[in-house]
């Protein structure tokens, strides 16, 4: 719907005959009686990209003045066109593209704003815009042509963890010959970027200069301790972390582990409040039957925030009632909001009360649709990133319904999981843990003889639902299957395969259920062991199954030693009662 604006014209002082007497009567001819009207439309969106692309201005300035405050996609683009004109036109124009950033945060506009700033003389403004968007080539040279200092430019890169064009722009500027110190921050800026990006051997003597020059900051010494280890002097660096205590009492634990030392490595873990160091104490004292220490050592994981919060718990649980112990209470509070545990324990978990709010769709949403429509697709993400910047309960749970409407479930899930943070509602829930690809997961789950609900439950948690993710270690798909694991099932199931395959729904959630089902067949059905093996190995989890700790079901999720198959079995049970709950 187009809007009218109205621009009403002051009235003027009357103009009198030169042979009339000043009566006060008002010349018709030459003033009109009453103010006129003059009609502002504002611009269409149309109109304002085809001024930012020609620089032909065609748009009334009074009409992107009134929406230029207006905060979506046309405030955005208005501040763009009048920015354009006035820089143009030799006018102040920083101050439309500073509003243009504040709706829409974009890097080209940020390095349209520090050129512009740089061409007024404004070097300073200029500097700080530019440090904001590096490491871009053209911002770099720009950087170098104001002079700025190079503290700033490696103390920005540096808080950007932009390890490698941090090491290639220090890379001339440091001399580790230098016996002068003014630049010992560029020098540390540049050593922690090797090591991060773990070149450990280039970056051993800049940590040994450093340390000689600053043997008691812990950061440097916990670097150098590392490069040490990681070149093989294993000695001199457990020195190192020794002398920083608590901060280098992990990596220390680490090396005493290695030599068989795990006496003293248990003892140094746990030095650490770090809950993956105690967890390593606790774990030693476990297998050596030292069950006194492991419960206070697991139950000091229990106390931290930390990926071992709750199986520590569980444990610290498992070990204090056989030692007779009753002061479990907080223990099974952690468990009690995790399924999986519960279930372990042959206990019922405790299921959120859920609420039902009422909430109507944003406007923005609409808005969204109709440039969408009209083929302005940068205008829709626009609309809608400026639009869900801030959002009460009732519009997360409405921008996840529009994306699961439009089979988007990776973000229905993104915004349910957020709505639930604030509050526990039905509509939450099942955008957070949605029936994803439904047809074809009930059809999987018939074939193979396996629950639909263990099936979303593995995708949800492999990878939210979405279809080409591709993991770092090159797991694909909904289901994050590897390349060699999809040829292998492929070929059981006598099928033609390429590794793009496991990028189409229908396959992935296909061979997925076949590799599940596969899983629960070689461990008799146990969950916790097929889960493990989906995400592990098989092997690793007969190796786990035959450690001192491993032949219970009760003792098998604490002899898993991948962190990550670890804490993935109970996310996978998790997934899978929650989903048992919400749609029985």
């Amino acid at each position: 719907m187009t809007v009218l604006y109205f621009l009403i014209i002051q009235d003027k002082k009357p103009v009198f005959h030169e042979n009339q007497e000043e009566t006060g009567e008002i010349v018709s001819a030459d003033i009109p009686a009453s103010p006129t009207p003059v009609e502002i439309i504002p611009p269409t969106f149309p109109d304002l990209v085809t001024e930012l692309e020609t620089g032909i201005q065609t748009i009334q300035e009074e009409g992107l003045l009134m929406l230029c405050d207006e905060e979506n996609a046309l405030g955005y683009y208005s501040n763009l066109v009048l920015a354009a004109r006035k820089e143009k036109a030799g006018k102040e124009a920083s101050g439309y593209y500073r509003s243009a950033l504040a709706l829409y945060p974009s890097s080209e506009i940020q390095l349209k704003l520090a050129s512009l700033l740089f061409q007024e003389g404004k070097t300073e403004e200029a500097e700080k815009e530019y440090l904001l968007i590096l490491p871009e080539d053209t911002t770099m040279q720009a950087l170098t042509q104001i002079n700025t200092n190079p503290e700033k430019i490696s103390e920005a890169l540096f808080g950007k963890k932009a390890w490698k064009a941090l090491t290639e722009y220090l890379e001339p500027i440091i001399d580790i010959d230098s016996d002068q110190n003014e630049n010992a921050s560029l020098l540390r800026h540049y050593a922690i970027a090797l090591a991060e990006q773990g070149e450990f051997k280039q970056a051993l003597p800049f940590f040994k200069k450093l340390y000689a020059l600053e043997s008691t900051d812990s950061q440097v010494a916990w670097y150098y301790g590392r490069c040490l280890e990681a070149t093989g002097q294993g000695t001199s660096a457990e020195k190192i972390y020794a002398a920083i205590g608590e901060k280098g009492a992990y990596r220390r634990g680490i090396i005493l582990q290695k030599r068989g030392k795990t006496a003293e490595a248990a003892e140094a873990f746990a030095a650490s409040k770090e809950g993956i160091s105690l967890w390593q104490a606790a774990r030693i004292w476990d297998v050596a039957g030292d069950m006194e220490k492991a419960v206070d050592a697991y139950t000091r994981v229990a106390d931290t925030t930390s990926p071992y919060q709750d199986d520590a718990a569980y444990r610290a649980y498992i070990l204090a009632n056989r030692l007779g112990k009753t002061n479990t209470d907080k223990l099974l509070m952690i468990l009690s909001k995790y399924p999986a545990w519960m279930a372990r324990l042959n206990m019922e978990p405790e299921m959120p009360d859920l609420d039902e709010v009422a909430y109507d769709k944003p406007q923005y949403l609409n808005q969204a649709e109709l440039y969408e429509k009209d083929g302005y697709a940068d205008a829709a993400a626009i609309e809608l990133a400026i639009g869900a910047k801030n959002t009460d309960l009732g519009e997360k749970l409405a921008l996840g319904d529009w994306y699961l409407a439009r089979g988007e479930y990776y973000n229905a899930i993104a915004w349910g999981i957020r709505s639930l943070n604030e509050k526990p509602t039905k509509k939450g829930y099942t955008l957070a843990y949605p029936k994803a690809f439904e047809e074809l997961v009930l059809t999987a789950a018939e074939k193979n003889d396996l629950e639909a609900e263990l099936i979303w439950a593995v995708m949800r948690e492999e990878s939210h639902c979405r279809y080409d993710a591709v993991s770092r270690a090159g797991a694909m798909g909904l289901m994050q299957i590897m390349p060699p694991t999809g040829k292998d099932i492929a070929s059981r199931l006598g099928e033609a395969y390429t590794d793009n395959d496991l990028l189409i729904p229908e396959t992935s959630i296909r061979f997925g259920a076949f590799y599940i089902e596969s899983m629960l067949r070689m461990f008799e059905g146990d969950i916790d062991k097929a889960m493990a093996a989906y995400n592990g190995g098989g092997g690793n989890v007969k190796k786990w199954m035959e450690s001192s700790f491993g032949t219970t079901n009760e003792d098998f999720p604490t002899a898993i030693t991948f962190t990550e198959t670890q804490e993935y079995i109970t996310k996978v049970r998790n997934s899978y009662y929650v989903y048992q709950w919400l749609y029985q």
